[in-house]
């Protein structure tokens, strides 16, 4: 009996730090100096090619549609001050090695850097943006999405 509590208990643990660990954003919510937005699968099926908003052309020169069809979760956290910055800027960087990210684009320009990681192959690809200048903010995208579909989001792709 025991052994059986054992095993649950570690089952538990395992599945709560896997849970903990599937959102980004989690560890910045309601912290000072961070603010933090999540846009869900249904937020994002209003946008797509089937929503009314993507067929009323809400969206504007962005081709949302197709994109948003494959996006299961959008993160994004802006930091305030200096010292939420320079937390979120480490954070991002310790994950993006952990996970073993691709650089996709990198632009330094002044005291601006932007940066595109991806994290493709899986279950599930993540894109994560990274932008530093007065605050550091950072946009997570978790979907089946690729590369490709991201490119043509912004009108450089059919």
């Amino acid at each position: 009996m025991k052994k059986t509590i054992f095993i649950l208990v570690l089952m538990l643990t395992v599945g709560m730090t896997a849970n903990a660990q599937d959102s980004f954003a989690k560890q910045f919510k309601g912290k000072e100096g961070f603010s933090c937005v999540t846009i869900g699968k249904a937020a994002m099926k209003m946008m797509s090619s089937k929503g009314k908003l993507g067929r009323e052309g809400f969206t504007g020169k962005l081709k949302i549609g197709n994109f948003a069809d494959k996006v299961d979760r959008l993160e994004i956290v802006a930091a305030s001050t200096h010292e939420a910055a320079e937390k979120l800027s480490k954070e991002c960087k310790k994950w993006i090695e952990k996970d073993n990210f691709e650089s996709v684009i990198d632009v330094d320009e002044g005291d601006q850097q932007a940066s595109i990681y991806a994290r493709t192959g899986g279950d599930q690809n993540i894109f994560l943006l990274l932008a530093q200048d007065k605050e550091t903010s950072v946009i997570i995208i978790y979907g089946t999405m690729t590369l490709e579909d991201l490119q043509g989001v912004m009108g450089g792709g059919q």
